[in-house]
């Protein structure tokens, strides 16, 4: 009985709309085996590979294997171009079949290679279909040329941070923020690690890998194929800059130390996050745990703040004061006059009812219509957040701190229940170059 290999291959979505998908195409391969009466010695399928990409494609060097072996008698596949569209791909695959005498035929087409003259039209056939490719990848580095002169995007793949509208990148107002954030953080934790453990909740990345590729991808700064001011940038030069360098020294090392207030001080100067390190003092050899603005520090300073920030003398400045500080903050609180987020909420959810009439009425475009949602969108939430906030504003946590004795307990603590604590309670810590220290608290 003659052992019937059969071959199936689609590189894209349209080939499967056109009726090519490998469940058809194995439909009718298995068919035509029953059919004949042939032995099926083996299905090889490769998915989504162009025809023009030999190396890419496994499944027809695992079946040409099993041609060396002698395992098969015949190759069968629906359509040629299913097989080859690279006539010199085509002539080495087809010297390996020839050496071992087992022809191919395409089923929806009548192709052999059983005959001189089925040999003949297969080889003028691939000539035209290798044609067809080649001009085909010329149109499309055409149109991709005409893309890069206007700016416009190349593929829906936009990153984190950025949408899509009029066919150029523009600043996602929902979260362009929470992107921003996280080349802060990276700055302020010097750890790849402690930025994804932060930025969970944001849904930039997922992994380690694919956080640093975020971190270096350089369409943030506006830049693309190699292009200045491609697209609007969401992430000024030097804080992208300053990035760069913090990954290039190798910031995947364990880290020695742990930091209570990561995250949270701040630089009055500049308006950037402080970076969690370490000073030594050379006389006794003592390493301290302190906070300075990393963007003084670099190669070419954008910061004047030469201060660090001692840890430790933070942590004794927090729990002498955090009484006059709450109490100050609790009263403060009380003489507010809390904004009306409810009525604001309903003034925007009006505006984008209102849009929709705009949009469905054809006074403005569906790009306009989207950008416009979007922007109020994350201004409801902005409000959502602030009305969370206010509805904390007995400011619990501070007044439970005002009721103890932190002194007595709060040395007891390990590093990761001290951050805890400072977390519940504390937004920012702002240190100037004068020494100064300011605490913004939660709500």
């Amino acid at each position: 009985m003659t052992r019937m290999a059969i071959y199936c291959r689609v590189s894209t979505d349209a080939q499967v709309k056109e009726g090519d998908s490998i469940q058809a195409q194995l439909d009718a391969l298995r068919a035509y085996a029953k059919k004949n009466g042939y032995e099926i010695a083996g299905e090889y399928v490769d998915n989504g590979v162009s025809g023009t990409l030999l190396d890419e494609r496994d499944e027809l060097q695992r079946m040409l294997d099993d041609v060396r072996d002698g395992k098969i008698d015949l190759v069968a596949f629906t359509r040629l171009d299913r097989y080859f569209r690279n006539l010199k791909h085509y002539l080495n695959t087809q010297s390996v079949l020839d050496e071992h005498n087992v022809p191919w035929v395409a089923i929806w087409e009548s192709y052999t290679t059983a005959t001189a003259s089925g040999r003949l039209i297969i080889n003028q056939m691939l000539g035209f279909a290798q044609f067809e490719a080649e001009n085909t990848a010329v149109r499309i580095n055409h149109v991709f040329d005409y893309k890069k002169q206007n700016h416009e995007v190349l593929s829906g793949k936009v990153p984190f941070g950025y949408m899509i509208v009029n066919k150029h990148l523009v600043a996602n107002p929902e979260t362009v923020g929470y992107a921003r954030d996280t080349f802060d953080t990276y700055i302020a934790t010097g750890s790849i690690c402690e930025t994804l453990r932060q930025t969970q909740g944001y849904g930039v990345a997922k992994t380690q890998r694919a956080l640093k590729l975020m971190l270096q991808n350089r369409k943030y700064i506006g830049e693309a194929f190699g292009i200045e001011n491609y697209h609007e940038a969401i992430i000024d030069r030097d804080t992208f800059d300053l990035v760069q360098e913090m990954l290039s020294k190798n910031q995947r090392k364990a880290r020695k130390f742990e930091y209570i207030f990561s995250g949270m001080t701040w630089c009055s100067d500049c308006g950037r996050k402080m970076t969690g390190t370490t000073d030594e003092y050379h006389a006794k050899k003592i390493r301290y745990k302190v906070y300075r603005c990393m963007f003084h520090y670099r190669t070419i300073p954008t910061c004047g703040n030469t201060r660090t920030l001692n840890e430790a003398k933070l942590e004794k400045y927090l729990v002498e004061n955090i009484k006059n500080l709450a109490f100050a903050e609790i009263n403060e609180g009380k003489s507010k006059e809390r904004p009306d987020y409810e009525k604001q909420i309903e003034s925007l959810e009006r505006k984008i009812e209102r849009l929709k009439d705009l949009y469905v009425n054809e006074l403005i475009t569906l790009d306009e219509y989207k950008h416009d949602v979007a922007s109020y969108k994350a201004d409801i939430e902005r409000f959502r957040k602030d009305m969370r906030k206010y509805a904390n504003a007995d400011k619990s946590a501070l007044k439970s701190l005002v009721g103890m004795n932190l002194e007595d307990w709060y040395w007891t603590l390990t590093v990761a229940e001290k951050r805890t604590l400072w977390l519940g309670v504390i937004d920012k810590i702002w240190y100037r170059d004068d020494k100064q220290i300011r605490v913004d608290f939660l709500t």
